[in-house]
């Protein structure tokens, strides 16, 4: 990712600055052709959504840690249970104390997630189908 400053008018006025790499081509061309008005908007506007949306993950992750990570859902055999958790905590490869059990629902089938922070990002970890006759 690019350090450019884009208020430092120091610099070389015959190119623009740098854009980070990460951005996509279709959002860093819509970019350079705006006005600097409304890229000063678009910069207000996108900085109040991730602010926004880390919020939103903030809240998942504290509704969800209500739930015991040790409970063993009602649908389940307990040794059945702890064997896919190991193994989902095995594969985010953190410590079995730091993650917190999620259901996500996608396409109308419901999942466990294990989910925990890195910085200010929420990792997620696929665990298992709620209902474990799903599970093969």
């Amino acid at each position: 990712m690019s350090d450019d400053n884009s208020d430092d008018l120091t610099g070389n006025l015959d190119t623009p600055p740098a854009a980070p790499d990460e951005l996509p081509a279709y959002l860093i061309d819509a970019i350079e052709r705006q006005d600097p008005d409304r890229l000063r908007l678009v910069s207000n506007y996108a900085l109040s959504l991730a602010g926004w949306k880390e919020r939103q993950a903030d809240q998942e992750v504290s509704e969800q840690a209500e739930q015991e990570p040790d409970d063993v859902p009602d649908e389940w055999d307990e040794d059945d249970w702890e064997e896919v958790k190991e193994e989902a905590i095995d594969k985010a490869g953190i410590a079995s104390t730091k993650g917190t059990i999620t259901t996500k629902t996608i396409n109308g089938n419901d999942y466990y997630y294990l989910q925990w922070r890195e910085g200010d990002t929420v990792r997620s970890q696929y665990i298992s189908p709620v209902s474990p006759s799903k599970n093969s």
